[in-house]
């Protein structure tokens, strides 16, 4: 595997993921595998692997659906017994999230403190020179200090300068907030790129106007910004009763989202904390679900179906530039481009993965299946 020529950024940002996010030990095994639309990621990330001295193992695979990759990745995997360090898997993929189902038994097999598992979805020059300017640590203060004042809140209003105006229900009880900030917890997945908390809203009133960007779980070669066209939802009772965007084919593929089995609900509240990502980018791409401001998504939501039961294939998350954000009857706002971090602890019990299963890559045909007949099955698509 040869590396693509990349500026001074990209390795940069290979070193951020690697002394940063990975936090690299002596005694480290790694693996690397790859989807072919992230060949050169993976080979950046090899390449910063072998100037720090190790050699890692690289496995190509196939999104979502490859029946061989539990046999080819089992070659290399290291005998649990004989493991001196920590076994450190890292997966790159352009437009999905693959084969949760042959890493998630690693996690027991190998013991919780013994192995670390890094799914990276967006992978790009883009993810290496946007995504990780801001450290773990400080993303964890950010989202810490989010969740705690929002931890008793039972209500928020979000106004942003492009026209948002949405009041916002929580019941934090009932629904987990998902706190994706890099920061590896034994026995669990560590989701890329990072900086986000997010819940399921009991309500949801008002108008949203998407001005920053989108980020949908389906294949899309659409400009993602939204700034100079900007989509405009109206929300009553939690659903979205109608979408209004000037380009067509954003209006086309929105509408189909909503059209789609319960893609109108609102399935998520979010807030992007990530400030190191600076402007949208164009390509569909969960950097831009990251940036400083707000986003709701619609159709399929965060939470176990023991909490919320209703199940959706399309996800479609639309950003906002910044916002202010008031609490209950707070007079003082809490601007979301510029977040004042608190001393407080991260709560412990906040989730830290904001996808599970396997994700996104529904084409463009198949949502347009779902969206004139709800019968239409669309099997390894699953999750924000």
């Amino acid at each position: 595997m040869t590396a693509q020529m990349a500026d001074e950024r990209v390795f940069e940002g290979v070193g951020s993921l690697l002394d940063d996010y990975v936090v690299i030990r002596d005694q480290d095994k790694f693996v690397i595998t790859y989807t072919p639309d992230s060949r050169e990621p993976a080979a950046w990330v090899a390449l910063g692997l072998k100037h720090r001295g190790f050699n890692p193992d690289i496995i190509p695979m196939r999104p979502l659906e490859d029946s061989s990759f539990a046999e080819r990745i089992g070659k290399v995997l290291p005998d649990p017994a004989r493991l001196p360090g920590r076994l450190v898997i890292i997966t790159l993929e352009r437009d999905t999230m693959s084969h949760f189902d042959v890493l998630a038994p690693l996690l027991s097999r190998y013991g919780q403190d013994k192995i670390m598992i890094l799914r990276i979805i967006s992978a790009s020059a883009d993810f290496f020179t946007k995504a990780l300017n801001v450290s773990p640590m400080e993303l964890s203060s950010l989202n810490g200090t989010l969740l705690h004042r929002l931890e008793n809140a039972k209500r928020v209003r979000v106004t942003t300068e492009g026209g948002t105006d949405i009041t916002v229900d929580l019941d934090s009880e009932k629904y987990q907030w998902i706190s994706n900030r890099g920061v590896w917890r034994p026995g669990g997945f560590t989701i890329l790129p990072a900086g986000e908390i997010a819940t399921y809203p009991a309500g949801v009133e008002g108008v949203l106007v998407a001005d920053g960007a989108y980020n949908a779980n389906i294949i899309s070669d659409l400009n993602a910004k939204l700034a100079d066209n900007p989509a405009r939802v109206e929300i009553e009772a939690g659903k979205a009763r109608s979408v209004s965007c000037a380009r067509p084919e954003l209006q086309e593929m929105f509408q189909l989202c909503l059209d789609s089995p319960n893609g109108r609900n609102v399935g998520e509240f979010g807030l992007g904390t990530n400030h190191g990502v600076g402007e949208f980018i164009t390509t569909n791409s969960h950097i831009n679900e990251r940036s400083c401001g707000l986003h709701l998504g619609f159709g399929a939501h965060n939470q176990s179906f023991s909490r919320v039961e209703y199940m959706a294939w399309a996800h479609l998350d639309l950003i906002t530039i910044g916002g202010l954000m008031w609490i209950d009857d707070e007079v003082d706002p809490i601007d979301l481009n510029k977040v004042q971090p608190l001393d407080v602890p991260h709560p412990a019990d906040a989730l830290d993965e904001d996808i599970t299963g396997d994700c996104c890559g529904m084409g463009y045909r198949q949502l347009k299946g779902l969206s004139e007949d709800p019968s239409c099955q669309v099997p390894g698509v699953q999750g924000p």
